[in-house]
């Protein structure tokens, strides 16, 4: 299993997958509440999510040598960065989901532990926008009939609001449309 980071793979980094990576289903919360004196517990206010940290064990494991090694660290720092130098923003898809993509920028430490022709690291990523972000699809429903009705259904667990557009084709006026949403829970 490996990753594509920006415009490379994990290969073309020198990178190879260690087991263990740290991608939590859900990123932390951060929980609003309100607590009211004279009263038991707190009153929920809801919740959003927090950046999505995500750690993935890494060895560097195609060079041949220790000089060929401190080329793909250095290759490395210059992708995790821009050309100011700082970290930058960069698609991360994994290729156990390569239709789910996140936008990562490296944070925290990247320290290597050198061994012979291998080094082996944690690459420190955070997603500042927690969600993993898939192919948009389009879904045309034509109503031919009048009076006719057309159902849309979003697959998914995020509110998504159709684009709705009449045409009128000839000299009949559009009368008594109506749209409506039925919520189902």
């Amino acid at each position: 299993m490996g990753f594509t980071l920006g415009d490379k793979t994990a290969e073309d980094l020198g990178i190879l997958m260690r087991e263990g990576e740290s991608n939590p289903i859900l990123p932390p919360t951060r929980d609003r509440t309100v607590v009211v004196p004279g009263r038991h517990g707190a009153h929920d206010m809801g919740a959003e999510f927090e950046a999505r940290p995500i750690s993935i064990p890494c060895v560097f494991v195609y060079a041949n040598d220790q000089e060929e090694l401190e080329e793909y660290i250095r290759d490395l720092a210059n992708h995790l960065l821009d050309v100011w130098g700082k970290p930058r923003e960069l698609s991360l898809i994994f290729d156990a989901e390569p239709d789910k993509t996140y936008y990562v920028r490296y944070a925290g430490s990247l320290s290597i532990d050198r061994v012979i022709f291998d080094g082996r690291f944690n690459l420190e990523l955070v997603a500042y926008d927690p969600h993993a972000y898939g192919e948009s699809k389009v879904e045309e429903k034509y109503l031919t009939e009048s009076p006719g009705t057309v159902l849309l259904e979003v697959k998914g667990n995020t509110e998504t609001p159709p684009t709705i557009t009449l045409t009128n084709e000839g000299a009949n006026t559009i009368e008594g449309f109506t749209i409506s949403r039925e919520i189902l829970e």
